[in-house]
């Protein structure tokens, strides 16, 4: 393998491989290698995940749509929410430009990304992790890399992204501060639905379903061959108070539910409880002489946004098309990412706090006070969207 990269990917994930992507539609010749340190297909269980419709646009960006269409995911209708009332609330995807969402095997679609990226000429070397501190001299980079099966090697590259997920380990070791704004974590489920399902109830299948409660919200959807994953997103520390990690206590608020528990009366569980970070940060800052950070290396968003998949995309793009004027020697490429992402988190901020100003009928709960004075009234413009997850 070769030793010298133009473009040095940390991290495989979506947001990795559409910069891959990206960059070697536009600069033809490029050496991109993307290093991803798990060594096999990550496992099917995985919290489920929802592609809004507006996620076409991206993708087609990457010259993708098509092959995206072939793959065959569900389709979601849209959304439905108990939030704020007792009464559910639709919110219709049909009206969309792009017509319907998606729900998506995460596992799968993360290793179609990747071999669309190696289709367009990058190289994936699983296995691999950085060691030590990268060191960034006279515009390159060396690093470090040691592979599972012990081989090491010693790179350079012109550009780094730090693509490595909510742990920014590239960013950190750039002594890069990471601000958090929540303790939110998904305590989820995986069930299979059995052959006496309700047809009423596998219809909802095509739908995603908030409910809030106390602790937080409930979210369910359909996966593929007749999977469902359900999940309670509370507070990490709420969750330890209140025991909600035991599998009892964890049914017991399931059943307690108005609506989502209906989705799981004929399924038959899959998993153990397992537990995922889903709260909100954000890097100090996003990008710094010959390096980039992309998706949730960059920031995260509350799974309620339903926008993790399409901001890894969008990240994708817009790291590609910094990187491509850098390289050219184009002045003011990396103050324009910083400035995109961040208003692009100033406005995801904006939109939280609204949402979760909606629901007032829990607002003495510990969960739903720290959300509701969390920022100054006069940042939040008056809106009357309901949840989009």
């Amino acid at each position: 393998m070769r030793q010298c990269f133009d473009v040095i990917i940390i991290g495989a994930g979506i947001a990795g491989c559409a910069t891959a992507i990206a960059l070697l539609q536009q600069l033809s010749g490029l050496s991109v290698l993307l290093l991803e340190r798990r060594s096999s297909t990550p496992s099917s269980f995985r919290i489920g995940e929802t592609l809004p419709p507006q996620a076409m646009a991206p993708l087609q960006q990457l010259g993708l749509q098509e092959q995206f269409r072939m793959r065959g995911d569900i389709a979601s209708l849209g959304n439905r929410a108990i939030w704020g009332s007792p009464q559910i609330s639709e919110n219709l995807f049909l009206y969309s430009y792009y017509g319907h969402g998606w729900h998506i095997d995460r596992a799968s679609f993360d290793s179609w990304m990747a071999q669309q990226a190696e289709q367009a000429g990058a190289i994936i070397l699983n296995g691999a992790a950085v060691t030590g501190i990268p060191v960034y001299d006279q515009q390159c980079w060396h690093l470090n890399i040691q592979q599972n099966n012990n081989t090491a090697h010693n790179l350079e590259a012109s550009i780094v992204v730090d693509a490595s997920g909510a742990g920014a380990s590239f960013s950190r070791n750039r002594n890069v501060h990471i601000e958090s704004f929540d303790k939110l974590i998904g305590i989820f489920r995986h069930y299979q639905t059995t052959d006496n399902t309700d047809s009423t109830v596998k219809d909802t299948d095509s739908y995603t379903l908030v409910e809030s409660c106390s602790y937080g919200w409930w979210y369910s959807a359909g996966l593929p061959h007749g999977r469902r994953v359900v999940a309670l997103m509370t507070d990490s520390d709420l969750a330890r108070n209140a025991n909600l990690l035991n599998e009892t206590v964890w049914r017991d608020v399931l059943i307690n539910t108005h609506h989502t528990n209906q989705r799981f009366v004929h399924a038959e569980s899959l998993s153990a409880l397992q537990v995922k970070p889903a709260h909100s940060q954000r890097l100090e800052q996003f990008c710094g002489p010959g390096w980039y950070a992309a998706g949730d290396a960059a920031s995260t968003f509350d799974p309620l946004s339903s926008l993790g998949m399409y901001k890894a995309l969008r990240h994708g793009l817009l790291a590609a098309y910094a990187i491509r004027d850098d390289l050219l020697n184009k002045p003011g490429a990396s103050e324009k990412y910083q400035h995109v992402l961040n208003a692009e988190f100033k406005h995801y901020q904006h939109m939280h706090r609204q949402y979760y100003r909606l629901e007032q009928r829990f607002s003495n709960a510990p969960f739903w006070q720290r959300r509701q004075r969390h920022m100054p009234e006069e940042r939040f413009p008056e809106t009357r969207s309901l949840p989009t997850t």
